[in-house]
């Protein structure tokens, strides 16, 4: 037997000793699906726990009134506030839960009844029970358990009665039904519905974890155990439950690394705790592996361990950072419809990768700052929107409205052709035109068709450019900043370059026939160079100032080469110079233009433009 199984037996049998029936069955079945030995040898520990005798915990020397042990009374049978108690379905720190059924006939009901029994029942443990009963009863939501009763027994036990609620802990349902991701994913937004209503009544939940979260048989999502629940509002509430273990306070896998520092506890805690649980709902892993149940070592391990990205963690039999389960199994393959695991890795990266690792940081003002933030971008990820989590690439902002509108992108490409079609049409037009106007003076060319369709593809082009590079007020008044310094270096290029003679007109009698220094060419060129700076701002936040750098070049070298072959060749309106210094001028001025063009759309800006966050 391996260290690393020696661990995680030990985690289990440590985790099943506080369950016990049918919750401690489906533990165990859960934990050591398809690992016999390992089911095996943590029974052999309980049942050798179970034999342990009674006056092993009493000290040597003692008083000769020391007390008995206390033996859980047989309470099946017994009948509560209406409720027969029928069998014991849960045991824990907090106290004992019975499976119970309505005794009278008004009507038939099954309930879960929860009691705390000595020698649980300590003060501390009392005051919490009794706060439970109070956040449950302030508590009433579709996704919550209803509290039905509350009460206190002949011999001074503090209960309540709860809606029983008949299903499977939210991973069991999910992998038994083969759910896809977007199912999954569906699924789980009715839990953080019911957090975020939790929060909204200022309480959180501080224990969310996959044996918490039920699902019924109709598939309605149900919020169990508000146990160590923290009421925002209470001032006593630290208090009461200082004098309790840290181990007793939470489930270390899913407790946020605030709880395990024993720092200040907010609604953000129960952000963190979702994100863990939904990380192992769609990889079959949870975040970490805790190979010491030393509660310096869970802290260590919560506070400082990053954990792998999920699509890593899928991609491998064995994942770097840990869970429970030490394989790909053939749900989490099916979970999202692929035959490999390498289909299951591509539909998580991206975004479900960002959304989980930003719900899983480590400072709690880095992650969603709700409940509702959370479940906003799974919604924004379903509905293929960009996500807050990450800036989408402009390739990814296509094929998320590709996808989203299928009706709208099939006519927008539809345009897109019709439009080539008729800028062909029209610069075809004008190149006879403008040959005609050299052989014959006395005939004019028009080019402003062709100069009207290239002012709508700027148009265009400042649309795309917008859309796919999400611009604010901030970023869009710096482009537009940036694009007026553009149109004036590109406009003050061509009259340098005519005045010295790089180009000059074929046409006799009209020395600019394609209008290049008309108010036309202007208001177009402004709209190109707002696209342009759009465009360089979505290559600085991808590849930084090198990105733009080597963008800059190429506009610089390819707009002069591409001119020339254009209104030199194809429409013959022009007569360039293909000389070194004319080309090499008019890149530097270009190159010169885009840089002070950048620079005052960054100033106009401000640190918005300056941000290079990579993907």
């Amino acid at each position: 037997m391996t260290p690393e199984e020696v661990v995680r037996i030990r985690r289990i049998y440590e985790e099943a000793l506080s369950m016990s029936g049918s919750a401690r069955e489906e533990y165990l079945m859960r934990e050591c699906q398809g690992e016999e030995a390992v089911r095996a040898e943590v029974e052999r520990l309980l049942k050798a726990h179970n034999n342990i005798p009674g006056w092993l915990d009493q000290p040597v020397f003692g008083t000769a009134r020391m007390l008995p042990a206390f033996e859980p009374p047989k309470l099946e049978g017994r009948t509560l506030h209406g409720y027969t108690l029928i069998r014991e379905i849960g045991r824990g720190g907090m106290g004992v839960v019975y499976l119970a059924e309505r005794s009278d006939e008004t009507f038939h009901r099954r309930a879960a009844i929860k009691l705390v029994l000595p020698p649980a029942g300590s003060a501390e443990i009392i005051a919490r029970f009794q706060q439970e009963r109070e956040i449950l009863a302030s508590l009433d939501h579709p996704n919550i358990a209803r509290l039905l009763d509350a009460g206190v027994t002949e011999e001074g036990w503090p209960y309540f009665v709860m809606e029983f609620v008949e299903g499977q802990p939210i991973h069991t349902w999910c992998d038994e039904r083969n759910l896809n991701i977007r199912q999954r994913v569906e699924l789980f937004r009715g839990v953080i519905e019911a957090v975020r209503y939790a929060h909204g009544h200022l309480v959180v939940h501080r224990d969310l974890k996959p044996g918490n979260i039920f699902v019924t048989r109709d598939g309605v999502v149900k919020l169990l155990d508000f146990g160590i629940a923290k009421v925002l509002s209470s001032e006593v509430v630290e208090g009461e439950v200082a004098t309790l273990t840290l181990a007793r306070m939470m489930t270390p896998e899913y407790a946020s690394p605030e709880q395990v520092k024993g720092t200040a506890i907010t609604t953000l805690s129960d952000v963190y705790s979702l994100g863990v649980v939904l990380y192992e709902l769609l990889t079959g892993h949870r975040p970490y592996r805790l190979l010491s149940a030393a509660m310096h070592e869970v802290a260590r391990v919560i506070a400082e361990v990053e954990p792998a990205r999920p699509s890593d963690v899928v991609a491998t039999s064995v994942p770097a950072t840990g869970g429970h389960r030490t394989q790909i199994t053939p749900e989490m393959v099916s979970a999202a419809r692929e035959g490999d695991p390498d289909r299951l890795r591509r539909r998580l990266k991206g975004d479900l990768d960002s959304i989980l690792l930003m719900a899983l940081r480590k400072e709690p003002a880095g992650r969603y700052g709700s409940a509702e933030a959370f479940s906003e971008d799974l919604q924004r990820h379903l509905e293929h929107r960009a996500i807050r989590a990450r800036e989408a690439t402009p390739w990814e902002r296509f094929r998320r409205f590709q996808r989203r509108d299928p009706g709208i992108f099939a006519m927008g490409v539809v345009f897109l052709i019709a439009f080539l079609f008729g800028l062909a049409a029209v610069a075809l037009q004008a190149r006879h035109d403008i040959q005609a106007a050299i052989r014959d003076a006395s005939i004019a060319a028009f080019p402003a068709p062709l100069l009207l369709y290239i002012f709508g593809l700027s148009i265009c082009g400042v649309c795309a450019a917008v859309y796919f590079a999400r611009a604010g007020k901030a970023r869009l008044s710096g482009a537009v900043g940036g694009g007026l310094i553009w149109a004036l270096g590109m406009i003050g290029r061509l009259w340098v370059e005519g005045n010295n003679g790089w180009w000059r007109s074929r046409i006799a009698g009209q020395p600019d026939p394609l209008m290049f220094l008309s108010p036309v060419t202007w208001v177009a060129a402004a709209l190109l160079g707002v696209a342009v700076m759009l465009v360089l701002l979505m290559i600085g936040r991808r590849f930084g100032w090198k990105g733009q750098a080597l963008v800059l070049l190429l506009l610089g070298f390819g707009q002069p080469i591409r001119e020339r072959i254009w209104f030199g060749e194809f429409i013959p309106a022009l007569q360039f110079d293909w000389g070194v210094a004319p080309i090499l001028g008019s890149a530097g001025m270009l190159i010169a233009a885009g840089v002070f063009a950048l620079l005052v759309m960054r100033l106009i800006a401000g640190p918005e433009a300056r941000s290079r966050e990579r993907q």
